[in-house]
């Protein structure tokens, strides 16, 4: 007995991408035009630094460790949930617990979220 012949359609049907890989596919793709936003941004911002008259080679290399490290400890502050008593991020906004907004008094960077 021979194997039943697979028709073009049924080739398809089992070749299509599930749901889920479609909307990583769609994921992927806006990150992927976010990534390629802030480059443009990035490198428009180093041309305004050189038009400028500003030389931004040396500092940049400072800058960028000044953040890294500036970033660093912001994200190592943590405050408890006034909720649920958990020890969060205070950066972070929100327990990741019970979701109570964590009403932080200090000072948050908008580059935090």
């Amino acid at each position: 007995m021979t194997s039943p012949k697979h028709t073009l359609q049924d080739k398809m049907v089992e070749s299509n991408p599930s749901l889920e890989s479609e909307i990583n596919s769609a994921r992927i793709n806006a990150l992927e035009l976010k990534l390629e936003t802030l480059s443009i941004i990035t490198e428009s911002l180093w041309n305004l630094l050189e038009d400028s008259g500003l030389d931004p080679k040396p500092d940049l290399k400072n800058e960028m460790a000044k953040v890294i490290s500036d970033r660093g400890k912001r994200d190592a502050i943590t405050v408890h949930c006034p909720a649920c008593y958990s020890q969060e991020k205070a950066n972070a906004g929100y327990c990741q617990t019970c979701g109570e907004s964590l009403n932080y008094s200090g000072d948050i960077s908008p580059f935090d979220y």
